[in-house]
């Protein structure tokens, strides 16, 4: 999942990328292939988009994209013939129930039975609107959280179960391919996008403290925080967090990593990331305590 995200903002960066891999053994290096998005949905969905279209374009691999909502566009920066391109390659599943997610998710052991090609990124766009969302009212917070783990957990054996099947493709493929390309197309990765307070009021502090989002992590170890900058010149800009026990810096498996960069939706559609710092932790203190943007 690193791999994907450092193509993103390696292709959408406006200052030098350092720490992300975009290829194994490089730089920031993913543990688990799995990843957590929260924060502001403003911001999230426009992330996954470039994770799936990105994932499409220059990794030439399948994607599965979940959502209950449908996909009105595409970022600007996928138009035209590169847009038609990359569609090929992603499919969009609009799953209106909890039922209808954990069953599709569940049938896709049954594509191996298919000659077609495997998908490499399963993404749930938007978690919350069937675990605790209007459809699920009648839920209690205990079963909030058993559905939660509940579809996690699938996804998390799914994406397992691909890989498994993606590899012994690929050993059966031509020897003289160029190997990177397979090990990239060989493994399955999973993006979750999950906000925490359904009417999207309130900000950090649900992040700390909704209990859901220590359910996900115990799956999804890498872990990408969105907040709303509140003030600034740009109206839309955000403060993007990647953090999580399942990424490390080459050379050492005892401290984690915590990279951020200011995110701007500019005027024409484009997002622009910029590298902030680099900042190796012993712990995840920072993120827990998100930072709050006051004026002056």
């Amino acid at each position: 999942m690193v791999d994907i995200l450092g193509l993103v903002l390696r292709q959408f960066s406006s200052g030098s990328i350092t720490g992300v891999c975009t290829q194994p053994g490089t730089g920031l290096c993913a543990l688990e292939s799995g990843a957590l998005v929260t924060g502001d949905r403003g911001f999230s969905r426009p992330l996954l988009l470039l994770s799936a279209l990105t994932a499409a374009s220059e990794l030439a691999v399948k994607v599965l994209y979940f959502t209950q909502s449908q996909i009105q566009s595409l970022p600007i920066s996928f138009q035209g013939a590169r847009r038609a391109e990359c569609l090929k390659k992603i499919r969009f599943v609009y799953p209106k129930t909890l039922e209808e997610l954990l069953e599709d998710v569940a049938s896709l052991h049954e594509l191996v039975r298919q000659s077609g090609s495997l998908p490499s990124l399963l993404i749930v766009d938007g978690l919350e609107q069937y675990v605790c969302g209007p459809a699920a009212q009648d839920r209690t917070p205990q079963e909030a959280q058993s559905a939660a783990a509940h579809v996690v957990a699938l996804l998390h054996d799914t994406a397992a179960f691909l890989t498994q099947k993606l590899g012994a493709r690929a050993e059966n493929q031509d020897q003289n391919q160029n190997q990177t390309q397979d090990q990239v197309q060989s493994q399955c990765r999973v993006i979750v996008s999950f906000q925490p307070e359904w009417e999207g009021q309130g900000g950090c502090p649900a992040l700390v403290s909704d209990p859901i989002l220590s359910v996900l992590e115990r799956y999804l170890q890498v872990r990408c925080t969105t907040e709303k900058v509140r003030r600034g010149e740009e109206p839309n800009e955000w403060l993007f967090c990647l953090t999580g026990p399942g990424l490390q810096a080459d050379g050492d498996g005892k401290s984690e990593e915590r990279l951020q960069w200011r995110v701007v939706l500019k005027s024409n559609g484009t997002l622009d990331f910029c590298p902030i710092s680099r900042v190796k932790e012993d712990t995840l203190e920072t993120l827990q305590n998100p930072v709050e943007v006051k004026d002056d």
